[in-house]
């Protein structure tokens, strides 16, 4: 949460500790969980999380991952039944810093609307990929689905301002600037945005049999607990040529990405 605030990422910082506390002290997040770390077979592994803190879950299946991608030049370890795991690019720079190429996906219960709804059909699922550099720090991505994460509507509660009509539809389906007012967050890039989240869904949830999507929407009923599914995978990118010359070449479009926006800052 520290990480995340230091990086300006206010919504996925300190402001989510009272929520943490209070699924502790209900049993929501398991405080004392027995987690179980299958190493199956290759490159692949599986983690039980036991309801276990999302960070702690992720942290065990991201050194699973670059464990077996030190073996086998690719690990990919999936995660059932974690909770909350905060900024999910954390632990995709975990495999940066190891010399490695890192993505991360989870998966959650509906919480976004999709094309053709104004409905919670699919999750604001987020990926993160992460990629190491030589004097530069790694290259980062990490994102949401929706057009923003629900954090940055509790933010804006607990300021009392006004959100972008963009952001999400209140309970009659409508664009809403009132973020007390928010029950379905919208996707980003409308079918992009919702399409990638359901395929984040079925490279997570439905790989450990453990769908968070389906049953929801047959039932009209929440899923016990908030159940969190993911996927932590590293790739040593050595394996197609020398390591060395792809952090140089990381560095270089860093170089070059940052002289463009210099630019356009000095006009």
């Amino acid at each position: 949460m520290i990480w995340a605030n230091l990086r300006g990422v206010d919504s996925h910082g300190v402001l989510r500790i009272p929520v943490y506390a209070d699924h502790l002290q209900s049993g929501t997040i398991n405080a004392q969980p027995e987690i179980e770390t299958d190493p199956l077979s290759g490159a692949i592994a599986r983690v039980n999380a036991d309801s276990a803190p999302g960070p702690i879950a992720l942290t065990v299946a991201m050194d699973e991952a670059i464990k077996k991608a030190n073996e086998f030049n690719i690990g990919w370890c999936t995660i059932f039944n974690m909770t909350h795991a905060g900024a999910v690019g954390y632990f995709a720079l975990r495999a940066a810093k190891a010399g490695l190429a890192g993505l991360v996906m989870t998966a959650s219960q509906p919480m976004m609307a999709y094309p053709g709804s104004t409905k919670n059909v699919v999750s604001t699922n987020p990926i993160a990929i992460a990629v190491p550099g030589d004097q530069h720090s790694p290259l980062l991505l990490d994102m949401s689905t929706s057009t923003v994460g629900m954090g940055k509507v509790y933010q804006a509660q607990d300021s009392g301002r006004e959100i972008p009509l963009d952001w999400g539809l209140d309970d009659q389906g409508q664009p809403t600037s009132d973020p007390n007012k928010v029950t379905v967050l919208s996707p980003l890039g409308g079918a992009k945005g919702a399409g990638l989240s359901l395929m984040i869904e079925c490279l997570t949830s439905l790989a450990v049999n453990n769908p968070l999507i389906e049953p929801v929407l047959r039932t009209g009923a929440a899923l016990k607990g908030r159940p969190i599914n993911g996927v932590a995978i590293a790739v040593d990118l050595a394996i197609f040529g020398d390591k060395d010359s792809y952090r140089e070449q990381v560095d270089a479009l860093a170089a070059q990405l940052k002289k463009i926006a210099q630019s356009r800052r000095h006009r």
